[in-house]
């Protein structure tokens, strides 16, 4: 109708409908990673349930370990140290049952020991070389089980006879020691105690540096204690002879390091 024109408005509803098509997209994506979330807690606290499951397990498996490692540790140190009491008993087992044949020398292979390891420290040696040193000053003299007692005892000089057979005792003495599994060469220490610097000890007549140097110190622990006691055929001159006795053959006897330690 002329008299009243019809206004006829269009409007474009593209954009909105596209933002509200991005929205809602945003609104979903949103959704799914809240939904994602929630699930990777879930695992997430599953994981950490499980981790304190392992860890309490672990703690009570190092728990057992540890109360296993004490009682086998206990159990070695009590074994260790029965069988270090039953070593050191036999070792004295063997030191006695010489004196009980020589009653003037009784005490002289201990003695010989202590001053032994005591010269073996003033020379700054590990513990282990003077533990090996203290045994073999135990049993320098077993071989002499092999000497008559008449001549271990005799009151008179000794014949060259009678010496030859006791200057075997260091060579009984290795035999005797020889199949023990020491941790020391405690059967060579015996063996060469009676060896001197210069090639006239014997029994091998060795020289320097063919000699142990735990038979150097033996052999001056062993000469000062038999000069500082009485013998059968002799009163002790005293230990400053004994000292001035190996002092005065430092060099040609005896090692000169040892003789001054």
């Amino acid at each position: 109708n002329a008299a009243h024109p019809l206004l006829l408005i269009v409007e474009d509803i593209t954009t909105e409908c596209r933002i509200r098509q991005s929205l809602q997209q945003s609104r979903n994506e949103i959704t799914l990673l809240h939904n994602q979330l929630l699930i990777k807690n879930s695992d997430l606290d599953r994981a950490i349930t499980e981790l304190r499951k392992s860890q309490q397990e672990l703690q009570q498996l190092n728990q057992q370990l540890e109360s296993k490692v004490r009682e086998r540790t206990e159990q070695l140190e009590s074994s260790t140290m029965l069988a270090r009491r039953l070593f050191e008993q036999t070792v004295n087992s063997l030191m006695m049952a010489l004196e009980k044949r020589d009653s003037y020398t009784a005490g002289h292979q201990e003695r010989v020991s202590v001053l032994a390891a005591a010269i073996a420290r003033e020379l700054e040696l590990d513990e282990k070389t003077v533990e090996g040193i203290r045994i073999a000053g135990k049993l320098h003299d077993l071989g002499k089980i092999y000497v008559p007692s008449d001549f271990l005892t005799k009151p008179d000089p000794l014949s060259e006879e009678e010496f030859s057979v006791i200057r075997t005792h260091p060579r009984v003495g290795f035999d005797i020691l020889q199949n023990i599994e020491f941790p020391w060469p405690v059967a060579s220490i015996v063996l060469q105690h009676h060896e001197r610097m210069d090639g006239s000890g014997y029994p091998f007549g060795l020289e320097r540096k063919d000699i142990l140097l735990e038979a150097k110190i033996l052999a001056v622990a062993d000469a000062i204690e038999a000069m500082a006691t009485n013998r059968p055929y002799r009163i002790s001159p005293g230990i400053d002879e004994a000292l001035n006795d190996v002092m005065k053959y430092s060099g040609s006897w005896y090692d000169p390091e040892v003789v001054k330690a």
